[in-house]
C-alpha cells in the first residue's frame, strides 16, 4: 500500500512474491488499452461486397466483416444489471440489413461469409481449465462476437414438488439442444443444479432440484460458434427486408496453421461497404469490462492491442503488448507472467509490487479519471455492489475484484476523508475457503487499512 501523493510505502507484506491474481490481471490489459488506443477508440463491424449491386440489386458474395466489438447483442447480465429497456439481442443486425436494403441489394447471388479473420482463430487462451469453456465467463474468443458469446440459462421451480422445473435459455431457446432434468423440490431445501455440455457438442444437460419456494436461478452458458450464429441471424434480417441469399452461410476463420505457412500471402482485394456499424468509445466497454469482470470483452481488447499496435491479432502479439506496456510501467519480469487479458488462466502470475506500479503509474496518467472511474465502487456498483455496504469504506474504495477456486484478490483505490489517495493491493492464494469467505477477509484487510488511516496526515 502506498501514498499516491508521494510515494511513500505504508505497509508490506510478501509483495514480492508471484500469485495468481485471478481478474486483477484486467487492471493491466484494461490499462495498456487506454494508453496505446486511447478512450475514444471505437470498433468497426461493416458488411462488404466484391462489387456494388449490380442493376438487378445482385451482388455475388455478402461479407459481414468482424473487428474485435464485443458490443453487439445485448450483454449477458442479471436482470437487476440489466439497461432498461433493453434493445432487441440482434438490433445491430436488423440496422446493418436495413443499409444494406437502403443500398439497393434484392439479391446474394452466392455466400453469406461471417468474416472472423480480424483476430486468429484461437477461441481459447491458455491455461484455462475444460470445465470453463461451458459458461459464459468462458466463452469462445472471436473477432465477430454477438450477445457476449453466451446465452442466459434461466431456472423456475414448477408449480408443486415431484414438478419438472422450468429450464430456459435466452434470446435463443433452441440454441441447444436442452435435456430438462431438474424437478421442483419441497420448500426450504436445498438448491443443488448442475448443467453439463461437451466441446462441441449441440447438447445441453440440465438436472438437479430447485426448492418449490426458491427464486428464478439465473447463469450464463457459452455459444458454440458464435460467428455462425450472427451470420445466420444476419441472413433472417435480410431476408425480411426482401434481400435473398442464395448461397450458403460460411464462416471465414484465420488459422494459426494458414498464418505460419502463408505470411506474404496478398491480401484480399478491397472491397465494398455496404453497411457499418461504429461501437460507442472504448472508455465504455472498459467500464463494462472492470466493473463486471467481463472475460470476453478484455480478451478480445487484447488481440485488438496485438492487431491495431502489431497488425497481428493474436493472443501471441496481445501479450507481447502487455508485456511492453508492463515494462514501461517499471514492472520487472520476474514481476509477472501474462498468459491472458482476463485472469481466467492458471498460468498467469503477479506479485503485489506489480499492481502498486500499475496503479502508480496510471494515477500519473492524463486518463487516469476516467480509468479509475471504470473500477468497482465498495458497495456502490459492478462487483464491489453487495461488498462493504454499511461500512467506512462504502463509496471510498474503487477496485477490481479477483476470484477463482483457493484466490481472491483486490486492488485499486482508496480515498481518505483528509483527501489522500491511496494504492492498494491484496491478494490470496492457495486456502480452503469458499469464494465467498475468501472476499469477506479480503475486505476486512480492506477495511482495517481504511480505518488505520482514515484519519491519519503526514507527521510534520
Amino acid at each position: 500500500m502506498v501514498r499516491l501523493s508521494d510515494g511513500k510505502v505504508l505497509f508490506t507484506r510478501n509483495a514480492e512474491h508471484l500469485f495468481l491474481p485471478a481478474s486483477n490481471i484486467k487492471l493491466f490489459t484494461t490499462a495498456a488499452a487506454m494508453e496505446r488506443l486511447g478512450p475514444d477508440f471505437r470498433f468497426r463491424t461493416t458488411v462488404e461486397a466484391e462489387a456494388a449491386p449490380d442493376s438487378s440489386g445482385r451482388v455475388r458474395d455478402l461479407f459481414l466483416v468482424g473487428r474485435g466489438d464485443a458490443n453487439l447483442g445485448n450483454r449477458v447480465l442479471p436482470d437487476e444489471l440489466q439497461p432498461t429497456p433493453r434493445e432487441p439481442a440482434d438490433a445491430v443486425l436488423q440496422r446493418l440489413a436495413d443499409q444494406v436494403a437502403a443500398r439497393g441489394v434484392r439479391e446474394v447471388a452466392g455466400r453469406l461469409v461471417a468474416d472472423d479473420s480480424y483476430f486468429l482463430f484461437e477461441p481459447y487462451s491458455h491455461g484455462w481449465d475444460q470445465e470453463d469453456l461451458q459458461w459464459g465467463y468462458g466463452a469462445p474468443v472471436t473477432a465477430l462476437a454477438f450477445n457476449d458469446n453466451a446465452l442466459l440459462l434461466r431456472i423456475r421451480p414448477g408449480a408443486a414438488p415431484a414438478a419438472t422445473a422450468e429450464v430456459r435459455l435466452e434470446p435463443f431457446p433452441d440454441y441447444y439442444q436442452l435435456d430438462n432434468r431438474v424437478e421442483t423440490s419441497a420448500a426450504g431445501t436445498r438448491k443443488r443444479i448442475f448443467v453439463e455440455r461437451a466441446p462441441g457438442s449441440s447438447r445441453l444437460d440440465v438436472w438437479g432440484e430447485i426448492p418449490l419456494d426458491a427464486g428464478e436461478a439465473q447463469d450464463s452458458v457459452s455459444i458454440d460458434n458464435p460467428p455462425q450464429l450472427v451470420a445466420e441471424l444476419f441472413r433472417r434480417a435480410l431476408e425480411a427486408r426482401g434481400v435473398t441469399v442464395r448461397g450458403r452461410v460460411e464462416v471465414r476463420h484465420l488459422t494459426r496453421l494458414e498464418a505460419a505457412t502463408t505470411p506474404d500471402a496478398s491480401p484480399d482485394p478491397p472491397r465494398v461497404v455496404l453497411a457499418e456499424h461504429i461501437s460507442p468509445p472504448l472508455a465504455e466497454d472498459i467500464q463494462t469490462i472492470n466493473k463486471f469482470s467481463q472475460n470476453l470483452h478484455v480478451e478480445m481488447l487484447l488481440r485488438t492491442l496485438g492487431r491495431e499496435v502489431k497488425q497481428y491479432g493474436s493472443l501471441t502479439v496481445g501479450l507481447e503488448v502487455l508485456k511492453e506496456f508492463a515494462a514501461r510501467v517499471g514492472i520487472e519480469p520476474g514481476e509477472a507472467n501474462f498468459a491472458d487479458g482476463s485472469g481466467l488462466s492458471r498460468h498467469a502470475l503477479v506479485s503485489p509490487r506489480a499492481v502498486i506500479k500499475l496503479l502508480k503509474y496510471m494515477a500519473t496518467s492524463p486518463r487516469f479519471e476516467t480509468y479509475r472511474d471504470s473500477l468497482p465502487v465498495a458497495g456502490v456498483d459492478g462487483t464491489l455492489a453487495e461488498r462493504l455496504t454499511g461500512s467506512a469504506g462504502r463509496g471510498r474504495i474503487r477496485a477490481k475484484t479477483g476470484t477463482m477456486e483457493h484466490v481472491n484478490a483486490l486492488s485499486g483505490y482508496m480515498e481518505l476523508p483528509s483527501g489522500e489517495r491511496l494504492a492498494f493491493s491484496i491478494i490470496g492464494n492457495s486456502y480452503l475457503l469458499r469464494p465467498a469467505e475468501g472476499a469477506a477477509v479480503v475486505d476486512r484487510i480492506a477495511l482495517a487499512i481504511l480505518q488505520q488511516f482514515r484519519g491519519w496526515q503526514e507527521s510534520k
